[in-house]
Protein backbone atom coordinates (compact mmCIF):
# COMPACT_ATOMS: atom_id res chain seq x y z
CA UNK A 1 0.00 0.00 0.00
CA UNK A 2 0.86 3.03 -0.77
CA UNK A 3 3.16 5.58 2.01
CA UNK A 4 1.72 8.96 2.61
CA UNK A 5 2.88 11.91 4.39
CA UNK A 6 0.68 14.83 4.08
CA UNK A 7 3.12 17.66 4.29
CA UNK A 8 1.03 20.25 4.58
CA UNK A 9 -2.52 20.31 6.83
CA UNK A 10 -3.55 22.32 10.05
CA UNK A 11 -5.96 21.43 13.28
CA UNK A 12 -8.60 23.71 14.49
CA UNK A 13 -9.30 27.37 13.93
CA UNK A 14 -5.92 29.35 12.44
CA UNK A 15 -8.06 32.42 11.98
CA UNK A 16 -8.52 35.28 14.30
CA UNK A 17 -11.61 33.97 15.90
CA UNK A 18 -9.29 31.54 18.10
CA UNK A 19 -12.43 29.37 18.65
CA UNK A 20 -10.93 26.04 20.93
CA UNK A 21 -11.77 23.56 18.59
CA UNK A 22 -8.96 21.19 18.01
CA UNK A 23 -10.42 18.71 20.93
CA UNK A 24 -13.94 19.03 20.69
CA UNK A 25 -15.58 15.99 19.08
CA UNK A 26 -18.80 15.14 17.79
CA UNK A 27 -18.60 17.88 15.28
CA UNK A 28 -20.52 17.64 11.85
CA UNK A 29 -20.25 19.92 8.32
CA UNK A 30 -22.51 22.34 8.52
CA UNK A 31 -25.16 23.60 5.55
CA UNK A 32 -23.70 26.57 3.99
CA UNK A 33 -21.90 27.31 0.74
CA UNK A 34 -18.69 25.98 0.19
CA UNK A 35 -17.17 26.89 -3.28
CA UNK A 36 -14.08 24.19 -2.16
CA UNK A 37 -15.70 21.46 -3.18
CA UNK A 38 -16.38 22.41 -6.38
CA UNK A 39 -12.89 22.70 -6.40
CA UNK A 40 -11.92 19.77 -4.99
CA UNK A 41 -13.93 17.61 -7.70
CA UNK A 42 -12.67 19.26 -10.56
CA UNK A 43 -9.11 17.34 -9.65
CA UNK A 44 -8.38 21.39 -8.81
CA UNK A 45 -8.30 22.27 -12.33
CA UNK A 46 -11.26 25.07 -11.36
CA UNK A 47 -9.32 27.60 -9.00
CA UNK A 48 -10.89 29.41 -6.35
CA UNK A 49 -11.35 32.47 -8.07
CA UNK A 50 -14.45 35.05 -7.54
CA UNK A 51 -15.98 37.02 -9.86
CA UNK A 52 -17.25 39.57 -7.08
CA UNK A 53 -17.60 40.53 -3.17
CA UNK A 54 -20.20 38.40 -2.07
CA UNK A 55 -18.54 35.61 -3.81
CA UNK A 56 -15.37 36.45 -1.99
CA UNK A 57 -17.24 36.11 1.54
CA UNK A 58 -18.75 33.00 0.48
CA UNK A 59 -14.95 31.74 -0.78
CA UNK A 60 -13.66 33.82 3.01
CA UNK A 61 -16.86 32.17 5.41
CA UNK A 62 -16.46 28.72 3.77
CA UNK A 63 -12.29 28.20 4.69
CA UNK A 64 -13.49 29.38 8.76
CA UNK A 65 -16.27 27.31 8.35
CA UNK A 66 -14.03 24.33 7.18
CA UNK A 67 -11.35 24.94 10.16
CA UNK A 68 -14.40 25.00 13.01
CA UNK A 69 -15.54 21.76 12.14
CA UNK A 70 -11.28 20.18 11.35
CA UNK A 71 -10.87 18.94 14.85
CA UNK A 72 -8.66 16.31 15.41
CA UNK A 73 -11.30 13.81 15.64
CA UNK A 74 -12.66 13.95 12.44
CA UNK A 75 -8.50 14.74 10.91
CA UNK A 76 -7.65 11.06 12.32
CA UNK A 77 -10.92 9.94 10.84
CA UNK A 78 -10.18 10.67 7.71
CA UNK A 79 -6.64 9.56 7.99
CA UNK A 80 -7.83 5.93 8.56
CA UNK A 81 -10.37 6.17 5.63
CA UNK A 82 -7.33 7.60 3.43
CA UNK A 83 -4.73 5.69 4.65
CA UNK A 84 -2.65 8.65 5.48
CA UNK A 85 0.83 7.37 7.36
CA UNK A 86 1.46 10.78 8.76
CA UNK A 87 -0.09 14.29 8.39
CA UNK A 88 2.34 17.14 9.30
CA UNK A 89 0.70 19.87 11.05
CA UNK A 90 1.53 23.76 10.41
CA UNK A 91 0.51 25.82 13.48
CA UNK A 92 -0.37 29.79 12.66
CA UNK A 93 0.64 32.04 15.87
CA UNK A 94 -1.34 33.48 17.33
CA UNK A 95 -4.17 31.63 16.23
CA UNK A 96 -2.84 28.00 16.44
CA UNK A 97 0.49 27.13 18.70
CA UNK A 98 3.19 24.44 18.99
CA UNK A 99 1.97 23.72 21.99
CA UNK A 100 -1.63 22.69 20.83
CA UNK A 101 -0.45 20.65 18.07
CA UNK A 102 2.18 19.14 20.21
CA UNK A 103 -0.93 17.76 22.95
CA UNK A 104 -2.47 16.01 19.46
CA UNK A 105 0.73 14.48 18.54
CA UNK A 106 0.44 12.65 21.95
CA UNK A 107 -3.36 11.76 20.81
CA UNK A 108 -2.63 10.66 17.31
CA UNK A 109 1.16 9.68 16.77
CA UNK A 110 0.67 10.56 13.32
CA UNK A 111 0.89 13.76 13.94
CA UNK A 112 3.91 15.63 13.10
CA UNK A 113 4.32 18.96 14.81
CA UNK A 114 5.90 22.34 13.48
CA UNK A 115 6.36 25.37 15.37
CA UNK A 116 5.52 28.74 14.74
CA UNK A 117 7.29 32.10 16.19
CA UNK A 118 5.81 33.60 18.83
CA UNK A 119 6.37 37.18 17.38
CA UNK A 120 5.29 39.03 20.36
CA UNK A 121 7.92 38.61 22.12
CA UNK A 122 11.42 40.18 21.80
CA UNK A 123 14.09 38.29 19.72
CA UNK A 124 16.24 37.12 22.42
CA UNK A 125 12.98 35.26 24.17
CA UNK A 126 11.45 33.84 20.77
CA UNK A 127 14.82 32.36 19.78
CA UNK A 128 14.63 30.49 23.16
CA UNK A 129 11.34 29.18 22.34
CA UNK A 130 12.09 27.88 19.39
CA UNK A 131 14.92 26.16 20.30
CA UNK A 132 13.01 24.65 23.09
CA UNK A 133 10.36 23.75 20.64
CA UNK A 134 13.15 21.96 18.66
CA UNK A 135 14.05 20.09 21.63
CA UNK A 136 10.26 19.15 22.42
CA UNK A 137 9.72 17.74 18.67
CA UNK A 138 9.23 20.40 16.42
CA UNK A 139 9.95 19.23 13.14
CA UNK A 140 10.23 22.98 11.52
CA UNK A 141 8.61 26.07 11.46
CA UNK A 142 5.69 27.39 9.82
CA UNK A 143 5.61 31.25 8.63
CA UNK A 144 2.41 32.90 7.63
CA UNK A 145 3.39 36.46 6.62
CA UNK A 146 -0.22 37.87 6.04
CA UNK A 147 -1.95 36.48 9.34
CA UNK A 148 0.80 37.22 11.69
CA UNK A 149 1.19 40.37 10.06
CA UNK A 150 5.13 40.23 10.00
CA UNK A 151 6.96 40.47 6.42
CA UNK A 152 10.16 37.86 5.39
CA UNK A 153 12.29 40.51 5.87
CA UNK A 154 11.70 41.42 9.11
CA UNK A 155 14.05 40.76 11.89
CA UNK A 156 12.03 38.55 14.06
CA UNK A 157 11.01 36.73 10.84
CA UNK A 158 14.72 36.19 9.70
CA UNK A 159 16.12 35.51 13.42
CA UNK A 160 13.33 32.77 13.87
CA UNK A 161 14.87 31.38 10.53
CA UNK A 162 18.01 31.30 11.56
CA UNK A 163 17.23 28.86 14.00
CA UNK A 164 15.49 26.55 11.93
CA UNK A 165 17.94 26.41 9.24
CA UNK A 166 21.44 25.79 11.72
CA UNK A 167 19.11 22.85 12.53
CA UNK A 168 18.78 21.48 9.12
CA UNK A 169 15.00 21.43 9.74
CA UNK A 170 12.52 23.28 6.68
CA UNK A 171 11.04 26.76 7.31
CA UNK A 172 7.41 26.55 5.55
CA UNK A 173 6.22 29.59 3.97
CA UNK A 174 2.65 30.74 3.00
CA UNK A 175 2.98 31.84 -0.59
CA UNK A 176 0.24 33.60 -2.07
CA UNK A 177 -1.58 37.48 -1.92
CA UNK A 178 -4.80 35.69 -0.52
CA UNK A 179 -7.11 38.01 1.54
CA UNK A 180 -8.88 36.08 4.81
CA UNK A 181 -11.56 38.34 6.57
CA UNK A 182 -14.90 39.63 5.55
CA UNK A 183 -14.52 43.63 5.69
CA UNK A 184 -16.62 43.68 8.49
CA UNK A 185 -13.99 41.79 10.65
CA UNK A 186 -12.26 44.08 13.26
CA UNK A 187 -9.07 42.21 14.04
CA UNK A 188 -5.55 43.59 13.67
CA UNK A 189 -4.03 44.23 10.48
CA UNK A 190 -3.21 41.19 7.74
CA UNK A 191 -1.55 42.21 4.56
CA UNK A 192 -2.09 39.84 1.64
CA UNK A 193 1.23 41.62 0.29
CA UNK A 194 3.59 40.15 2.87
CA UNK A 195 3.09 36.52 1.13
CA UNK A 196 3.47 37.83 -2.52
CA UNK A 197 5.16 35.76 -4.62
CA UNK A 198 7.56 37.87 -5.66
CA UNK A 199 8.67 38.37 -1.70
CA UNK A 200 8.57 34.82 -0.74
CA UNK A 201 10.98 34.33 -4.28
CA UNK A 202 13.53 37.07 -2.61
CA UNK A 203 13.25 35.50 0.84
CA UNK A 204 14.37 32.42 -0.44
CA UNK A 205 17.47 33.59 -2.45
CA UNK A 206 18.08 35.19 1.18
CA UNK A 207 19.05 32.09 2.29
CA UNK A 208 20.26 29.90 -0.01
CA UNK A 209 21.47 27.01 2.12
CA UNK A 210 18.34 26.88 4.12
CA UNK A 211 15.47 24.31 2.92
CA UNK A 212 12.88 26.58 2.12
CA UNK A 213 9.19 24.97 1.62
CA UNK A 214 6.86 27.76 -1.01
CA UNK A 215 3.65 26.40 -0.10
CA UNK A 216 1.30 26.61 -3.42
CA UNK A 217 3.82 26.92 -5.54
CA UNK A 218 3.01 23.38 -7.45
CA UNK A 219 -0.33 25.46 -8.97
CA UNK A 220 2.54 27.91 -10.84
CA UNK A 221 5.30 25.60 -11.68
CA UNK A 222 6.38 27.98 -14.53
CA UNK A 223 6.89 30.81 -12.36
CA UNK A 224 7.98 28.76 -9.44
CA UNK A 225 10.68 27.41 -11.82
CA UNK A 226 11.94 30.97 -13.32
CA UNK A 227 12.27 32.16 -9.72
CA UNK A 228 13.73 29.50 -8.27
CA UNK A 229 15.76 27.89 -10.68
CA UNK A 230 19.07 28.81 -9.57
CA UNK A 231 18.21 27.21 -5.75
CA UNK A 232 19.54 23.93 -4.94
CA UNK A 233 17.26 24.07 -1.13
CA UNK A 234 13.95 25.40 -2.63
CA UNK A 235 10.71 23.13 -2.24
CA UNK A 236 7.04 23.38 -2.97
CA UNK A 237 3.90 21.37 -2.48
CA UNK A 238 1.24 19.87 -4.39
CA UNK A 239 -1.94 21.57 -2.09
CA UNK A 240 -4.74 22.38 -4.62
CA UNK A 241 -3.11 21.00 -7.31
CA UNK A 242 -4.05 19.30 -10.57
CA UNK A 243 -2.34 16.06 -12.00
CA UNK A 244 -1.36 18.01 -14.63
CA UNK A 245 0.34 20.43 -12.49
CA UNK A 246 2.17 18.02 -10.60
CA UNK A 247 3.59 16.30 -13.28
CA UNK A 248 4.94 19.77 -14.87
CA UNK A 249 6.41 20.74 -11.45
CA UNK A 250 8.70 17.42 -11.84
CA UNK A 251 9.93 17.85 -15.18
CA UNK A 252 10.46 21.49 -14.16
CA UNK A 253 11.89 21.27 -10.86
CA UNK A 254 12.81 17.45 -10.69
CA UNK A 255 10.96 14.52 -8.36
CA UNK A 256 12.91 15.80 -5.59
CA UNK A 257 11.32 19.09 -4.78
CA UNK A 258 7.98 18.16 -4.79
CA UNK A 259 6.21 17.39 -2.06
CA UNK A 260 2.97 15.64 -1.00
CA UNK A 261 0.85 18.27 0.73
CA UNK A 262 -3.30 18.82 1.01
CA UNK A 263 -3.56 21.76 3.15
CA UNK A 264 -6.68 20.40 4.72
CA UNK A 265 -9.85 21.27 5.90
CA UNK A 266 -9.22 24.00 2.56
CA UNK A 267 -7.96 20.82 0.85
CA UNK A 268 -9.42 17.14 1.07
CA UNK A 269 -7.37 13.60 1.70
CA UNK A 270 -9.64 11.98 -0.81
CA UNK A 271 -8.54 14.52 -4.14
CA UNK A 272 -5.72 15.56 -3.30
CA UNK A 273 -4.57 11.65 -2.88
CA UNK A 274 -6.15 10.88 -6.35
CA UNK A 275 -4.51 13.81 -8.49
CA UNK A 276 -1.15 12.99 -6.95
CA UNK A 277 -1.66 8.98 -8.06
CA UNK A 278 -2.67 9.79 -10.76
CA UNK A 279 -0.07 12.23 -11.78
CA UNK A 280 2.47 9.14 -11.47
CA UNK A 281 0.26 6.37 -12.08
CA UNK A 282 3.01 4.94 -14.20
CA UNK A 283 5.63 5.95 -12.24
CA UNK A 284 6.10 4.55 -8.64
CA UNK A 285 9.58 5.52 -7.74
CA UNK A 286 8.47 9.16 -8.20
CA UNK A 287 5.34 8.64 -6.66
CA UNK A 288 6.95 7.49 -3.59
CA UNK A 289 8.98 10.60 -3.59
CA UNK A 290 6.22 12.91 -3.79
CA UNK A 291 4.35 10.89 -1.40
CA UNK A 292 6.70 10.30 1.39
CA UNK A 293 10.22 10.46 0.68
CA UNK A 294 11.26 13.27 -0.43
CA UNK A 295 9.19 15.85 3.04
CA UNK A 296 10.05 12.52 5.46
CA UNK A 297 14.12 13.35 4.32
CA UNK A 298 13.48 16.86 5.04
CA UNK A 299 11.96 16.35 8.32
CA UNK A 300 14.67 13.69 9.45
CA UNK A 301 11.70 11.10 9.91
CA UNK A 302 13.33 7.99 10.28
CA UNK A 303 12.50 4.93 7.82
Amino acid sequence: MRRIIDSHAHLGDIFHENKNITFKTNIKKGDYEDPFIECERSGYTKPLIVENETDLDHLINAGQYRCWEWTLENCSKEMNEYHVNYAVMLPIWPNTTFEEYLAASKLDQRIIPFTSAVFSLDIPEMVSKLKRDIDKGARGLKLHPTLQNMPLDAPKTEAAVRVFGEAGLPIVTHTGANPYYTKEKSYFPTNPMYSEASKVFEFCHKFPDFNIICAHCGGMPEQFYEAVKDLKNVYTDTTMCSAEAMRKAVELLGPDKLLFGTDVPFGSFKYSIAECEKAFTDEPEIADMCFYKNIARLIQLSE
